[in-house]
């Protein structure tokens, strides 16, 4: 409508100087956000005028691909002056009608008019020959697409979709392609091939971690069929078995020579592979993350395929990055890690003050191989779980505790819930069972949820004492039921015995903050302690510290149960738990540095938030560069990693909208790349 009265106010011939001008009335009319008004015009000819090809679709500079056509179905008898509105054009002339096809494709650059005509006096033969070129490297480029996708379909693994869960119920995936190869060499193919097509085929532990960090909607790819014992060496007190074996698997396979792994964490679910590369960490100030008990690693990569890694190498730079990287830098398939002597733990629980703790703090550290504390929020309550080594000649001691009944010990949790929901029973109910039912009646309720944590506290009152078995026994324990965590880490001195007390002082801090924002949070808040790690990407890394100091670091875990499957009620507990971990890094995280653990860490949806996010990352790890170059080298296209990865560590550009494959931005040349690999190595197959 708005290019109406500017054409309507010209003389027909000025308003339709040439292609250009029609072009350029079309262009505009396009651009327009009004729509189209059919009174401002008179009828078209409803086939003088070409089919606009999208701008850009072949052609990277903006030229314009146009589809003609002939006049022969326009309006008869129309003069060529007679034309009016802003989608009217002149019929052809007879001479073009008889030099054009009926149909063709014509390549309209933006030049001058004139010119143009110019051109097709002299003969025009060239704009033939060009398009007819045109019309063959369209043709080509369809056919090369149908033949890369059959390749892609032919040669793609075994696979099936999937949906994976965590093991807290808060992230789910519909994983469109899902395998789980039988061998290493099958692994390898899936890699090579994920690698050639640019399909995003991220490595899948037991799914445990509570982000979902190895969760990728395109492909995964498991080692749960990978999981065999591949040696014990029991003059270098070192095991090696498939990354796919699980932890508690593995430690039953090393109970017959006498061995055992240096730590465990609280589950033992995890398979040995994701257990390494989220830098998992269990408790014990002398004693370092898992990671750091990796002496060995064979890696498929989808940059150099096959490489073994060790601390041995000329170079160890590179796995060290690579044994703590969440899975970006390859799949590990094989991974040797030392252990020491099995043993036996003697573990005592009791209770505290917050006064008390401060008091004992630094004794209890230096005197105990593990400990760690729960801070029970709202309460003046801290539990406290220390556990050192049984002596191998000492008879093993019988558990003790301060009631016997455990009716009695979870007395205070049943008086409580049957004041709050009587129409519930909890007989037969156990700690864990009775804390989610307490906190189901209002989760998110400040004095409710004070009220459920003094009846926690009292629950361990009651339930302190001692016992022992085999270490893996000790240090494993019930986390609760299906939970949003957030846990951090960060460094409080070069040993155990110089302490800065940067750990009580954080915790005092955070205790405050959640009484002062009248926070409702649940009991406990879980601290506790490891030496540090030679991995540049460990949440508890030395790098930038004297390399001759071990280093002390604390980890701190957040909790916020999700006791009710009500869609509502999970959503606002998801909410509010956003806000406590927001808060804590607002007021804490500059100030101590902490680094929160991979398995634990969130994506932010906001680009700005991202942006925040990264900074932090790239402030707090040294070595972010570092593990930005040798990714380009083992996974130049990014296809090990995931919106997680790439939005934190990797490239922001690789961050997938929703439905988007990396497939979109597959270049040509890959495929010619790929093709010349496969043309070496069957060479090489057929010379051998």
């Amino acid at each position: 409508p708005r290019l109406a009265p500017e054409l309507a106010s010209r003389p027909p011939a000025q308003a339709m100087s040439g292609r250009q001008s029609m072009l350029a009335a079309v262009r505009r009319a396009l651009a327009s956000a009004a729509p189209l008004d059919p009174s401002s015009a008179p009828r078209l000819a409803p086939r003088a005028l070409g089919e606009l090809v999208r701008p850009g679709a072949l052609f990277p500079y903006g030229v314009v691909v146009v589809a003609r056509r002939s006049a022969s179905g326009g309006r008869a008898g129309v003069a060529a002056a007679s034309y009016k509105g802003p989608f009217a054009t002149a019929i052809p002339s007879k001479e073009e009608i008889m030099r054009l096809a009926s149909r063709h494709l014509a390549v309209i650059s933006g030049g001058d008019g004139a010119a143009d005509a110019g051109a097709r006096a002299k003969g025009g033969g060239g704009s033939g020959l060009h398009l007819r070129a045109l019309r063959y490297l369209v043709a080509a480029l369809a056919a090369a697409e149908v033949a890369l996708w059959a390749s892609s379909q032919a040669t793609a693994p075994a696979a099936e979709e999937q949906t994976v869960s965590n093991w807290s119920g808060t992230q789910h995936v519909d994983c469109a392609r899902y395998a789980q190869p039988e061998s290493a060499d099958a692994l390898a193919r899936a890699v090579e091939w994920a690698h050639t097509h640019r399909r995003r085929l991220r490595p899948a532990g037991s799914a445990l971690s509570p982000n979902g960090a190895a969760f990728n909607a395109e492909g995964m790819i498991s080692l749960a069929l990978l999981d065999e014992l591949v040696r014990v060496d029991l003059d270098a007190m070192t095991v090696t078995t498939q990354a796919g074996a699980r932890v508690l698997e593995l430690v039953e396979k090393l109970r017959p020579h006498g061995l055992t792994l240096a730590n465990y964490a609280s589950i033992r679910e995890q398979q040995i592979g994701g257990f390494t590369q989220v830098g998992a960490h269990g408790t014990g100030a002398r004693i370092p993350p898992l990671d750091e008990t990796v002496t060995s690693l064979a890696l498929v990569t989808p940059g150099r395929g096959r490489v073994r890694l060790s601390e041995d190498d000329d170079d160890p730079e590179t796995f060290r990055m690579a044994r703590c990287a969440v899975g970006s830098l390859g799949v590990a398939t094989e991974v040797t890690l030392r252990c020491v002597p099995a043993h036996r733990l003697v573990e005592r629980t009791w209770t505290a003050t917050r006064k008390e703790v401060e008091k004992n703090h630094d004794t209890w550290l230096k005197e105990h191989r593990h400990i760690r504390y729960m801070w029970i929020p709202h309460t003046d309550t801290v539990v406290v779980v220390g556990s050192n080594p049984l002596a191998a000649s000492a008879k093993v001691p019988k558990p003790t505790s301060a009631c016997k009944s455990e009716a009695k010990k979870v007395e205070p949790m049943v008086k409580l819930l049957k004041e709050v929901a009587p129409g519930v029973d909890a007989t037969g109910m156990g700690f864990g069972q009775l804390r989610d039912e307490l906190l189901k009646v209002n989760p998110l309720d400040l004095e409710h949820v004070k009220r459920c944590n003094a009846a926690e506290a009292e629950f361990w009152r009651r339930n302190a004492g001692t016992r022992c078995d085999w270490s893996d026994q000790i240090l494993g324990f019930d986390c609760g039921g299906e939970q949003h965590v957030y846990e951090i880490a960060f460094r409080t001195g070069d040993d155990v015995d110089s302490n800065t007390g940067a750990d009580l002082a954080y915790m005092k801090e955070l205790l405050a903050m959640i009484e002062r924002e009248g926070i409702p949070a649940p009991a406990p808040i879980e601290q506790r302690w490891s030496a540090g790690s030679k991995s540049p990407l460990s949440p508890a890394t030395n790098d930038g510290h004297d390399p001759s100091k071990p280093g002390l670091h604390s980890w701190i875990g957040i909790i916020m149960y999700l006791p009710s499957p009500d869609p509502e009620s999970r959503a606002a507990i998801t909410e509010a738990f956003k806000s406590y971990a927001k808060k804590e890094e607002a007021a804490l995280g500059d100030k101590y540095g902490i680094r929160t653990h991979w398995a634990k860490i969130e994506l932010p949806e906001g680009d700005e938030e991202r942006r925040e996010a990264r900074k932090r990352i790239e402030s707090r790890y040294p070595g972010v560069d570092r593990f930005r170059k040798i990714r380009a080298e083992l996974d130049p296209k990014g296809v090990l990693g995931n919106n997680l990865i790439e939005g934190l560590l990797g490239d922001p550009e690789r961050v997938l909208r929703p439905g988007q494959s990396r497939s979109d931005w597959m270049a040509p040349g890959e495929y010619v790349e790929a093709a010349l690999r496969w043309a070496r190595r069957a060479r090489a197959g057929h010379g051998a």
